[in-house]
C-alpha cells in the first residue's frame, strides 16, 4: 500500500525549522510512517531429543537465563525474558554469567543464553570465564540440558555475533540439546529479540511436554505495553538548540559541538551513555545510484509492509553509504557475478574492498541489470548512529550535547561523506528538529564512589564523554581526583573544549591535564607517550584505586594505549608481561578499566 511516508520524512530530515510543530504531531508522524518489522517465524524447531524433563517442585518448568553484557542491551533483553517467563508460569532464574556457579549448568533444565559481540568478535568480559569453563575438561557432559542462544552484533563486522556463535557451538559440543537455532540480531535488535522471547518460551513448553497456560505472546505484549517512553523504534524529535564548530579554520577536521533540547522528553541519561541519531544519506550518492542503474526514483518499492518511492527509500530508509560482507553476499546470490564470488572467497581482499566503499562502488564494480525491488532486497535498513554524550544533566537538565566530526574523504574520483556526521554538520541548522533516542552504555560508567580517582584517556572526539564525567563530578561536588590525557593534531586548531578543560583545571575539578598534539613538532607525540612520561604517577593512581577509561579509535589508539598500559604496569610493578596483562584483566573485571571505542 502507498502512504505519505516519503514526503513527510523528507520534510523531517530537512529538519523543519518551525517551533510551532508540536512534539505530539512529530511523534504521530513517526509512528505512522516508521517501517514495521515482520515477525520471526522459524520453519521448524530443531529438537534433537524428544524427552520429558522434570521441572521444579511445584510442577513449573524451570528456565535459567544467562547473559553477558557490555553496554546493557543484552541485560535489558534478559530481564524482559525473565519478566515474560515468570508471568507465563515458568520458574525463572536469571544470572549475569560471571555471577553464575558454572557447574550448575549441568543440572539446569532449560538454559537460555543472551550474548552480545563487541567490535571484531570480542565477547563481554563478564562472559569470558564461563566460556572457558564450558571449553575445559572441568565441564561434564550436558546431555539432557535444553538450550537456546540469542546473539547480538553488528553486521558491519565480519565476526558478526561471534560471541553467541561460540557459546552455541560449545553447548552443542558438550552434548546439550539445542531446541531452537541461534538467532542473530543486528544493531536494530529490538523486534527480533521480542520475537525470540515469544518463540523460545513456547518451544520450551513444547519440548517439556507442557500445554495450556497463559499465552506467551499475550503476556509479552502486556509486558512491553508498560514501556511507553521514547526509544529507537519511537524516537523523540529534539530541537537543535546550538551548533558550534570546535576546530579552527586551518584544521584538517570539521568538529562540531551540538546541543539538543530535550525539555519535554522525559529523558534521563548518565555520563557514558550515547545519543542515537537518525540521519539520512547524501543526496549525491542517491543520485549516483539512480543514474548508474537507470532506475526511476519514483518507482514504488516495498520495504517490509510499506510502499514508498525508490528515491525516498534510498535517501531515508536504506543503508547505501557503507558495505558489509552480508550485503555483498546477498548481491552475489542475486547476480551470481563471478568476480564478486572470487572476492567473497578471499578474506583479505574482501576486508580491503569493504573499507571506504559504498553501494555505488558495488554496482559499478560488479554490474548487473536489476529491478528496483531487487536492489532494495540487497540493502539493510538505515541504522541510527551513536554519539557519546558530552554533557551532564547535573549541569544541563533539559539538554543533551554531542561532539561530531564530519567524515569526508575522496576515493576513486568521488567525494565521500559520512551518513549521519555530515547530516549533523552540513544539513541541519539551529532550530531544526531531528529524531533521537538515548542509548545507555553500562560498559562505560563513572565510579559510584565520589572520592574514587579517575584517569581518562581520549583522542579527538573520544574526549566527548569526559566532558560529561567532569561536569557530573562538578555537579556532585565530588572530592575524587581526575586526570585527563587528551590528544589531537594541533593545539591551535584541534584542542577540543579547551576553555572547559583549562577552567576545570584552574578550579581544581580536573586535577591533572596531560596534552599530546601529534603534529606540533617534528617527532609525533601521542597520548601514550604522555602516559609513559607519567608512568610512575599513573601506576600510583591505579594502586590507589583509580578507574581508568579509554575512548577513541579502536584500530590504533585503543590498542596502543593498552600496550602502553601493559608496559607501564610491568615496569612500575616489576611484573612479567603476562602478569601485567592479568593485572589489566582484573581491572576490567572490577570495572576499573573501561573502554569505549569506535
Amino acid at each position: 500500500m502507498s502512504n505519505t511516508f516519503g514526503s513527510e520524512m523528507k520534510n523531517e530530515f530537512r529538519a523543519v525549522n518551525s517551533e510551532s510543530v508540536t512534539q505530539q504531531k512529530k511523534q504521530l508522524d513517526w509512528i505512522n510512517n516508521h517501517l514495521k518489522g515482520e515477525s520471526f517465524i522459524p520453519g521448524k524447531y530443531f529438537v534433537h531429543a524428544e524427552q520429558q524433563q522434570k521441572g521444579s517442585g511445584d510442577g513449573k518448568i524451570s528456565v535459567t537465563i544467562l547473559y553477558g553484557t557490555h553496554t546493557g542491551h543484552s541485560e535489558d533483553i534478559a530481564y524482559r525474558l525473565f519478566d515474560v517467563a515468570e508471568a507465563s508460569g515458568f520458574e525463572a532464574e536469571i544470572f549475569l554469567m560471571e555471577e553464575y556457579s558454572y557447574p550448575e549448568v549441568a543440572n539446569a533444565q532449560n538454559v537460555l543464553m543472551i550474548l552480545p559481540t563487541h567490535g571484531e568478535g570480542d565477547p563481554p568480559v563478564n562472559s569470558v570465564d564461563m566460556l572457558a569453563y564450558l571449553r575445559s575438561d572441568e565441564c561434564p557432559s550436558l546431555d539432557g540440558v535444553n538450550y537456546a542462544v540469542l546473539a547480538l552484533g553488528d553486521k558491519i563486522y565480519k565476526s558478526y555475533c561471534k560471541a553467541g556463535v561460540d557459546f552455541d557451538e560449545v553447548m552443542k559440543e558438550r552434548g546439550a540439546n539445542n531446541i531452537l537455532p541461534i538467532v542473530k540480531c543486528d544493531v536494530d535488535y529490538e523486534e527480533d529479540a521480542s520475537n525470540w522471547i515469544n518463540t523460545v518460551l513456547q518451544v520450551v513448553r513444547e519440548v517439556n511436554g507442557a500445554s495450556g497456560g497463559e499465552s506467551v505472546a499475550e503476556v509479552a505484549e502486556d509486558t512491553n505495553a508498560k514501556d511507553t517512553g521514547y526509544s529507537r523504534q519511537n524516537p523523540y524529535f529534539a530541537r537543535v538548540k546550538r551548533k558550534v564548530r570546535l576546530t579552527g579554520e586551518d584544521s584538517l577536521k570539521d568538529v562540531y559541538h551540538v546541543e539538543l533540547d530535550i525539555a519535554d522528553s522525559g529523558f534521563t541519561y548518565e555520563p557514558g551513555d550515547n545519543v542515537g541519531v537518525f540521519g539520512n544519506n547524501p543526496a549525491e550518492l542517491v543520485k549516483g545510484i539512480l543514474e548508474h542503474t537507470g532506475l526511476d526514483g519514483q518507482t514504488e518499492v516495498a520495504l517490509k509492509d510499506w510502499s514508498l518511492p525508490l528515491e525516498t527509500a534510498l535517501r531515508n530508509r536504506l543503508e547505501i553509504n557503507v558495505l558489509t560482507s552480508h550485503m555483498l553476499a546477498s548481491y552475489h546470490e542475486l547476480t551470481n557475478n563471478k568476480a564478486l564470488g572470487d572476492l567473497l572467497a578471499d578474506e583479505n581482499e574482501l576486508d580491503e574492498y569493504l573499507y571506504g566503499h559504498d553501494v555505488l562502488d558495488m554496482l559499478m564494480d560488479f554490474p548487473a541489470k536489476l529491478t528496483a525491488s531487487q536492489l532494495v532486497s540487497v540493502l539493510p535498513e538505515l541504522s541510527a548512529r551513536l554519539y557519546s554524550i558530552a554533557s551532564s544533566q547535573k549541569v544541563y537538565p533539559d539538554e543533551v550535547h554531542i561532539t561530531v566530526v564530519a567524515v569526508r574523504y575522496r576515493n576513486r574520483d568521488r567525494d565521500r561523506k559520512g551518513t549521519c556526521s555530515t547530516f549533523l554538520t552540513d544539513r541541519i541548522e539551529e532550530g531544526s528538529w531531528i529524531p533521537i533516542f538515548i542509548d545507555r552504555n553500562l560498559g562505560f560508567k563513572m565510579p559510584e564512589e565520589l572520592d574514587a580517582p579517575m584517569i581518562m584517556v581520549g583522542a579527538g572526539t573520544g574526549v566527548a564523554p569526559y566532558r560529561s564525567f567532569i561536569q557530573q563530578r562538578n555537579g556532585d561536588h565530588a572530592p575524587g581526583d581526575s586526570w585527563l590525557f587528551f590528544g589531537d593534531q594541533h593545539k591551535k586548531t584541534d584542542y577540543l573544549y579547551r576553555e572547559d578543560w583549562e577552567n576545570y583545571r584552574q578550579q581544581g575539578i580536573l586535577t591533572e591535564l596531560s596534552l599530546a598534539f601529534s603534529r606540533d613538532q617534528e617527532q609525533k607525540v601521542y597520548v601514550q607517550h604522555r602516559m609513559i612520561e607519567k608512568s610512575k604517577e599513573l601506576y600510583d593512581w591505579l594502586q590507589k584505586g583509580a578507574y581508568l577509561y579509554v575512548c577513541g579509535d579502536k584500530t590504533h589508539m585503543a590498542h596502543d594505549v593498552h600496550e602502553t598500559l601493559k608496559a607501564i604496569v610491568a615496569s612500575e610493578g616489576g611484573l612479567e608481561p603476562e602478569k601485567a596483562e592479568d593485572f589489566l584483566k582484573e581491572l576490567k573485571k572490577q570495572k576499573r578499566y573501561q573502554i569505549d571505542v569506535y
